[in-house]
């Protein structure tokens, strides 16, 4: 992992605990934008976050409902900061970098979403992530739910309010024909998830074009801010194998078997885990064996 300050490290371990939610989920994704940005000033960031919510909260707002509060915002960051999706270079890692992001104003629905969210909780308004499928979106809520209501926005399309015919629309885009929305997709997603989808974006990314190393780094990541997610160990240990780095990789592969009813097919992860801790052992076995000290043969 690239070398990053004790105090980034501690602030990142906390994000690890609790029920998820986070004080500032921009400046969390800002540490991890960090390590791989070494020698970036970081304050020019944090700088940024505060331009959002001084724009926001100068800017006059129509009246408390969720409607107008979604029109400020995408006034402010839409508008003003040009904020928008990547369409032309989707796949690019640094969409999913959010000093990148701040920089060059082109981000993925979940990066634009993390800005969106910090530009609205920095006025006490209630905004959260959802668990939709493929696309990122956000749910905003007005002062009093009873009459001011909520709306769904999506940050990637320059925080566009959705309709149900506008979520169906995007299902069917990313979905299988005949795809329907479901209740699930409705619920709320805590903090800490947002930041695991932000960093599968890279790792998925990295996996695809085989740059195991970086992909590395950022399950290193995972399993720091989601400790308790077997899945990530059990990722980790397979690089970590496959790149011979054996100690590494039984540490990690050992956690998965003490976890493995955490797993969905726990039955073949479980299979995949021991076989893989055999052939770590036979590898340790034959290496061994190699470096016995062969004793010189004395001259007779």
């Amino acid at each position: 992992m690239i070398e990053i300050s004790e105090k980034y490290l501690k602030e990142l371990r906390t994000v690890g605990q609790g029920d998820g939610s986070l004080a500032d989920i921009a400046y969390s994704a800002l540490i991890l934008a960090s390590l791989d940005r070494p020698g970036i000033l970081f304050q020019k960031y944090q700088h940024h976050l505060k331009i959002l919510t001084l724009d926001v909260g100068g800017a006059k707002l129509a009246s408390n409902s969720a409607v107008d509060r979604a029109k400020l915002l995408i006034s402010v960051l839409h508008d003003h900061h040009e904020y928008a999706g990547n369409e032309d270079y989707y796949e690019d890692l640094q969409n999913a970098n959010l000093m990148s992001v701040i920089d060059t104003r082109k981000g993925l629905p979940v990066s634009l979403g993390i800005l969106y969210m910090h530009a609205a909780r920095s006025q006490g308004w209630h905004v959260e992530g959802l668990h939709f499928p493929f696309h990122f979106l956000i749910r905003l809520s007005g002062k009093d739910l009873s009459s001011d209501g909520q709306v769904i926005m999506d940050p990637f399309n320059g925080g566009k309010i959705l309709e149900a015919r506008d979520l169906r629309a995007l299902l069917h885009k990313y979905s299988e024909e005949g795809a329907e929305l479901r209740p699930a997709y409705y619920e709320a997603i805590p903090d800490r998830e947002i930041l695991v989808r932000l960093l599968n974006n890279i790792k998925i990314r990295c996996l695809k074009v085989s740059d195991l190393g970086q992909a590395i780094n950022i399950l290193e990541r995972l399993v720091m801010i989601d400790p308790h997610q077997a899945q990530h160990h059990y990722e980790l240990g397979m690089l970590w194998a496959h790149v011979k780095q054996n100690d590494l990789a039984y540490e990690s592969l050992t956690y998965c078997l003490a976890h493995i009813d955490e797993f969905k097919q726990n039955d073949l992860v479980e299979q995949q885990v021991i076989n893989t801790l055999l052939d770590l052992d036979k590898q340790e076995a034959e290496s061994q064996k190699n470096n016995i000290l062969k004793l010189p043969e004395i001259d007779r």
